[in-house]
Order: structure tokens, then sequence, then C-alpha cells
């Protein structure tokens, strides 16, 4: 039995994307964030970080959304379809998933808790990280410039790590992202995706 605690947040919906592109029944459990049902003593027991999302697959549990992706695609993704068999196209999977979690997550996350912050914001600051994320998008321009349709050629973890964070900046129109042209091109693919469609809407 698949289970994943999960809420309406880019790193949440990673895992219900790569569960629909799979095509795996999981129950869903919600987190309050506001709540702060994530510092609940059960929630703690499942993830001493207190973050989602966190899967459980039986008896295993797997927090941080990068590690449960490749989790799934080791033991439930038969077919490569998450994760390519072929050991050079498999390891660049690899490596764009640890380039999100490392740049364009943080960065991002960062960017909007200095734009969100109470009272006097940090100017400086917020052209840091946002000059950051212009940076890490202009990367990603220059790998799609062979043509490639996905970050790896075919789609793989790699794409579906970048996608809920992207999504979500395209669709506040930052010029950081609407200027680079072919990782627009590549949101759109993904977004076309049946699966990632059902994946945004998790959970309801």
């Amino acid at each position: 039995m698949l289970r994943l605690h999960t809420a309406t947040t880019p790193n949440g919906r990673k895992i219900s994307i790569a569960l629909e592109e799979l095509g795996l029944p999981y129950e869903v459990r919600r987190v309050n964030l506001e709540a702060e049902e994530q510092l609940r003593p059960d929630f703690l027991a499942l993830n001493p970080n207190h973050k989602i999302p966190v899967l459980e697959d039986d008896d295993l549990v797997v927090w941080e959304s990068g590690a449960i992706l490749l989790h799934l695609g080791e033991k439930r993704d038969p077919e490569g379809r998450i994760l390519p068999k072929e050991p050079r196209r498999r390891l660049a999977a690899i490596q764009y998933a640890f380039f999100q979690a490392g740049g364009i997550g943080p960065n991002l996350g960062r960017l909007g808790a200095a734009l969100r912050k109470p009272g006097e914001k940090n100017p400086e600051m917020i052209e840091i990280f946002r000059a950051e994320v212009a940076r890490l998008l202009g990367v990603l321009e220059r790998i799609l410039g062979d043509g490639r349709p996905f970050l790896v050629g075919p789609y793989s973890i790699g794409d579906i790590m970048h996608y809920p964070w992207l999504e979500l900046l395209l669709r506040l129109g930052a010029k950081e992202i609407t200027e680079q042209k072919r990782v627009v091109a590549w949101l759109g693919r993904i977004a076309e995706r049946p699966a990632v469609v059902r994946g945004m809407k998790v959970p309801e």
C-alpha cells in the first residue's frame, strides 16, 4: 500500500505527479501546514524533519522529495517511465534531480520567503536570490539548447523535480522565466501530460 502525506506545495506535487505517471494506486493524507499538523507526534514519527512529502510504501517510510522519486524509479518503475534504465540516462536523470534540489528549489523558496516577509523587506537579499534564480534558469535554457524535448532526452524525474516550482513562477509571469523561451516551451510540454494534470490537483 502506498500512502502519500502531502500538501498543496511544489515539493508535494512532485510525488503525486510521479505516482500518476507510474499509474500506481495510492492513498492521500493531506497535511494541513497552516494548522501545523506536520509538528504533531504522529507525523514526526514518520519524518523527524517535519516536512512534506512523506511516502509510506508498505513498511518503508521515505521522506525528501528527491529520495522519494529515486525510490519510486528504482522499485516501482519496471519500464523506466520516470527513471531511464540505460545507465548514462539514468545518471543524468539523477543529476538533474540533484540540480533542482540544490538550486531552483531552495533559491525560489528563499526568494519567496524574502518577498513575503512582513514589515520592511531586505532588497539586497531579494536581489541576490532573484539573480541566482535567473542564473539557474539560464543554465536550463542552455541545456535545452540542443533541441532535446526533456532534460535527459526522454521524460524523467529530472523534469518532475523542476516542474511544480517553475510552473508557479511561470504562472506569476516573472520575467526571469518568461525571457527563457526554451524553458517556457519545455514546461509547456510537461504541462500537456495527463499524469501531470492529475498530479497537480493532489491533494484536492
